[in-house]
């Protein structure tokens, strides 16, 4: 009798949906070691540039020490770092006994910028991807941040490279949104907002920069009804601030100007 040959059913067998592996895990693993004392970590983004990001993070910063809390501030734009000139720093970022990196002191803010970190001030910083992430990631696991309150991350504008970074790899508490008044602010929030949530970064709510006469007000408004996430206010274009950081200073210096960001620290419920 002849043997009948049965084709072997070959439907290949459903796969388990990979899961969700951060590829910088072990990285994250160090940094939250390393921020192990630090009570609050919070990033400071922006859909695009030029929006007053880190005008923004510097008196950010500088307002919650005012306030009495421990804060620290990293500037993490290492194409183009900038916090520390807003601050008045000008030497150079050094080593402890251990080789961790010794983050320096301003106006009560413990600051690390790679402004601090090479030579000269009007030098390029020319540098690929790997060498990017290896300083960003030095900043988070490999500095001496000690006890903090806060740790103010302020987040190179858009959606590339470095930002992703920061997002896979900090233990962020959550993200605050900076953008212009302009109807454009729409669409620069939400390229902020969609890049925090497909990373599973809480959005704490949006901050209208520069606003006034000059950009007019209320986009951001608009953004964070749109986003369905809270309001926080408005700070308005001032000469005062460009007068203050060109002085290597924190704006709120200025007693009108702390009671704006206070306002705002208060509607973030920090």
């Amino acid at each position: 009798m002849p043997i009948e040959l049965v084709a072997e059913n070959r439907t290949p067998k459903p796969q388990p949906k990979p899961q969700n592996v951060n590829p910088f895990a072990q990285q994250r693993a160090l940094v939250e070691k390393n921020l192990s004392q630090v009570k609050k970590i919070v990033a400071i983004h922006s859909g695009k540039g030029g929006v007053g990001k880190t005008t923004f993070a510097v008196n950010f910063a500088a307002a919650l020490a005012i306030g009495g809390k421990k804060v620290g501030l990293i500037d993490a734009d290492v194409d183009c770092p900038s916090c520390h000139k807003m601050l008045g720093l000008t030497g150079r970022v050094m080593a402890d006994a251990n080789q961790r990196l010794v983050p320096m002191n301003a106006h009560g803010i413990k600051v690390l910028s790679v402004g601090n970190m090479v030579e000269g001030e009007n030098s390029a910083n020319i540098m690929r991807g790997p060498i990017m992430f290896k300083l960003i990631s030095e900043m988070l696991y490999k500095a001496n941040w000690g006890e903090l309150d806060f740790l103010i991350i302020d987040l190179p504008p858009g959606t590339g490279d470095n930002p992703l970074t920061i997002m896979q790899i900090a233990p962020l508490d959550g993200m605050i949104i900076v953008t212009q008044p302009q109807g454009v602010a729409l669409v620069d929030a939400m390229k902020s907002a969609n890049m925090a949530k497909r990373l599973g970064v809480p959005v704490l709510g949006v901050v209208e920069n520069m606003s006034g006469e000059v950009f007019g007000e209320g986009g951001a408004k608009n953004a964070a009804n749109e986003l369905s996430v809270p309001f926080f206010g408005s700070i308005p274009l001032d000469k005062r601030f460009r007068e203050h950081s060109e002085a290597g200073e924190p704006a709120v210096i200025d007693k009108e100007i702390f009671a704006r960001f206070s306002k705002v620290i208060q509607a973030i419920g920090l």
